[in-house]
């Protein structure tokens, strides 16, 4: 039982970790959209973060991806390069303040996602606990204040609801797959598909006009916001449900806002610090009470010779039909 909490409290942090590296890269992000677009900012960052990954780990993405069938890592693959373009184009449609709110719930989509897809039961004692986070974010980035619903709100809340389909998908595909290969399945499709968007709704780069910090925002996107965090993310999806980590995620908008504040120079109200604080008690709370439920079992990776990034046996948990 020890060892199984110590597995479930690194996956936790690993989750923490990501939700700190998407904060800092949200607030640097808007230095680098000073001089490159988001299109061609999206589409450099995730081919390179192809070319890292496939560099360093090609013989085990193709012995992972030989090993699944597509619908292993499509699904998955397809809603995260939906999520990330249109938070990136919402971004540009209407406020940061509107977005931030509305891309942090997939913790509301989740749950009801994998109720459908995975056929796991929903457990009422998470709803209280999502209820307030959505409160918490309101207050976080909205400041107790409205918003009005447009083109560019409807693109956010489409980036919450394909990140959550992510979550879910990823969780599924991760009792079959490889962490790597899943990662980079995720990659290599946003990065199509975002070349296929710059082509339609882009102009050609200059890159003469691209500042050098915005080239280093880039890089740091690429390998810390895109490499290590979705390598993270699947690594976590094999112990803990897709539910817990859309829950530890909602923390992002928290270290934006203080990156925020310490780089760009945005400030917090009190009552977006109040926000942060109902954010940060339900995402421990949902995190022990999470932690009382049984862990996911650990399937057997397909890939000869390929090394878990767990430890490597199963334990049999009651079905959650």
């Amino acid at each position: 039982m020890g060892r199984l909490m110590d597995i479930r409290g690194l996956c936790i942090a690993g989750v923490v970790l990501q939700a700190l590296v998407f904060g800092l890269g949200s607030a640097i992000t808007k230095l680098a959209y000073e001089s490159i677009s988001p299109w061609w900012c999206l589409t450099i960052r995730f081919g390179l973060a192809a070319l890292a990954f496939g560099v360093l780990f090609a013989p085990r993405i193709v012995a992972g991806l030989r090993a699944v069938q597509v619908r292993d890592w499509l699904p998955a693959a397809l809603c995260m390069a939906v999520s990330y373009i249109s938070c990136n184009v919402a971004l540009d449609l209407t406020s940061a303040t509107n977005v931030g709110f509305l891309m942090a719930l997939p913790v509301v989509f989740t749950p009801v996602i994998a109720a459908v897809v995975l056929r796991r039961r929903y457990r009422l004692v998470h709803l209280p606990f999502q209820v307030a986070v959505v409160g918490g974010l309101y207050l976080l980035c909205s400041s107790g204040g409205t918003f009005s619903f447009g083109p560019g709100e409807a693109l956010a809340l489409l980036c919450a609801v394909t990140g959550a389909g992510a979550y879910v998908f990823g969780e599924r595909g991760m009792a079959r797959m490889d962490v790597t290969a899943m990662s980079f399945a995720q990659i290599a499709v946003t990065f199509v598909v975002s070349l296929a968007g710059t082509f339609a709704f882009d102009g050609p780069l200059d890159v003469a006009a691209v500042q050098p910090e915005a080239w280093g925002v880039v890089a740091f996107l690429a390998l810390a916001s895109t490499c290590l965090a979705f390598a993270l993310q699947n690594a976590a999806l094999v112990r803990l449900p897709s539910s817990t980590v859309s829950m530890l995620l909602a923390s992002e908008p928290i270290f934006t806002a203080l990156f925020s504040w310490g780089i760009l120079g945005e400030s917090l109200s009190l009552v977006g610090l109040a926000g942060a604080a109902v954010i940060t008690v339900c995402v421990v709370g949902e995190t022990l009470v999470d932690g009382r439920a049984p862990l996911p079992a650990r399937r057997t990776l397909p890939v000869p010779g390929a090394v878990p990034l767990a430890l490597p046996f199963d334990r049999k948990v009651p079905s959650e039909n």
